[in-house]
């Protein structure tokens, strides 16, 4: 039986988390907030909290202030701690915050003022470098995998890319303006150079650079409201995204077979086809799905074949909500290499948040089993699936 255990209440911000981000070695989270600060919380003992047992740990009411008082783990709730606070980081919210991907030195926070800061570690954060150009609130900020590359989103309507070119110097190299809403949130493709941004005009976009030059290589429509954002699988093949429709939706790239005729001459830009592969009713869901995470499937899971690990869903129904994705069934009896897949609900827990909207899920990317999660009731939680 799967369940999901509250570990530990993170309270600290002063309003409304609105995202959350782990370090590249899964031991430190950042958190940002409507209070414009930023934080950095990690277990006191750091890597053992997350390879330690915590199941069999008695569970007790927990009254932290800031927040809705939840069934926590007292052992584990008293062992995390705020490393750095940045205090005042922007003039208005701080909405999207992203540690560097390589070595997690770095991170990057956008914000409701309409600016981008990156701030490195020297003793405490400095900003070492403001990055300007949106007209208005910056939504979404996220590193390429290389962490050479940087995405800014916002409510003008615009997609930012920028090249860090060391020492806090960067370079806008191409803004993106086919959106014609305001673009919620920024992804890259965990093993490629390939931007996704999301957008209230209900469509999501994926950009390719050719030549230096970036353009939109895809749009993907099926979703009737507002895409607040996605997710791609740990090994970068499916791409889950989550709207005010109330539906998950799960798209892959078509295989397309090479040929001569691919080169067509030398301004031809070839187009990636999606298809969508999977549908999470909106039976499932009772209001907006605003973040979703992919996680892998544990060692004991991933040793079946098909199966594609958990989707975490965070909805402003109040519920943190585990799907586990799987081949589908249908294809699999027919010998067919479609990847259809099956998605089912496999627990939730009710107002994770208290009666708060959930803004945020992310999954640990070195220890897949554990989930961080924030919302308006301005507390960052600490999830086991078990």
């Amino acid at each position: 039986m799967t369940k999901l255990k509250l570990v530990a209440e993170l309270a600290g911000h002063e309003d409304r988390v609105w995202q959350v981000s782990w370090d590249p070695l899964g031991t430190r989270l950042a958190s940002c907030s409507g209070d414009k600060s930023a934080r950095i919380w990690a277990p006191i003992s750091g890597e053992p909290f997350f390879t330690t047992e915590h199941s069999e740990k008695p569970m007790a009411a927990a009254a932290i202030g800031g927040g809705a008082s939840m069934d926590v783990d007292q052992t584990s709730a008293s062992t995390w701690q705020c490393l750095d606070t940045i205090d005042n980081a922007h003039k208005r919210t701080v909405r999207s915050i992203a540690f560097e991907p390589t070595r997690g030195r770095a991170l990057a926070t956008a914000s409701f003022d309409g600016t981008t800061a990156i701030w490195e570690k020297e003793g405490a954060y400095e900003c070492v470098a403001t990055l300007e150009g949106h007209e208005n609130e910056a939504k979404s900020v996220a590193w390429s995998p290389s962490g050479q590359l940087l995405a800014t989103c916002g409510r003008d309507k615009s997609v930012w890319i920028w090249e860090s070119n060391g020492e806090g110097d960067f370079d806008c190299i191409s803004v993106l303006m086919e959106h014609t809403q305001d673009v919620k949130m920024v992804l890259w493709h965990p093993m490629q150079d390939l931007l996704v941004s999301f957008s209230y005009d209900d469509s999501i976009r994926v950009w390719k650079e050719d030549d230096d030059d970036w353009y939109s290589a895809a749009t993907l429509t099926g979703h009737s409201s507002t895409v607040w954002g996605g997710a791609f699988s740990p090994d970068g093949r499916f791409l889950a995204s989550v709207s005010d429709d109330r539906t998950v939706r799960v798209w892959t790239q078509k295989c397309q077979a090479s040929s001569a005729e691919d080169d067509k001459g030398f301004y031809y830009r070839p187009d990636s086809e999606f298809q969508c592969v999977a549908v999470v009713p909106d039976s499932v869901h009772s209001r907006a799905i605003y973040s979703v995470s992919w996680t892998a499937a544990s060692a004991a899971a991933s040793a079946a074949a098909g199966d594609y690990g958990f989707l975490a869903t965070g909805s402003g129904d109040n519920t943190l909500r585990i799907l586990r994705v799987s081949a589908s069934a249908a294809a699999g009896a027919t010998g067919s290499q479609s990847s259809a897949l099956d998605i089912e609900l496999v627990c939730e827990r009710q107002n994770a948040h208290g009666l708060s909207d959930i803004n945020c899920v992310k999954w640990n990317p070195v220890y897949p089993s554990w989930l961080a999660t924030c919302g308006d009731d301005g507390i960052v939680r600490i999830w086991h699936l078990e």
